[in-house]
């Protein structure tokens, strides 16, 4: 699962996710936002919410 929004709505929920997971180690930060068919996605945690759409998986562009 994935969230559906803004840039910024996805650089902040990254930002909420890797706060409240304390990462440390190898692990950095929680996702990095994708840019897909003039949309941007965040992976889905389970234990954070967020007010962005959510949808089943990101758009994959066809190979040329």
């Amino acid at each position: 699962m994935y969230y559906k929004g803004t840039e910024q709505e996805c650089i902040g929920y990254d930002a909420t996710v890797t706060a409240g997971e304390n990462y440390q180690g190898t692990t950095t930060h929680w996702a990095s936002p994708i840019y897909s068919e003039g949309n941007w996605y965040i992976a889905k945690n389970d234990k954070y919410s967020s007010s962005m759409e959510e949808v089943e998986s990101v758009p994959v562009l066809p190979e040329i």
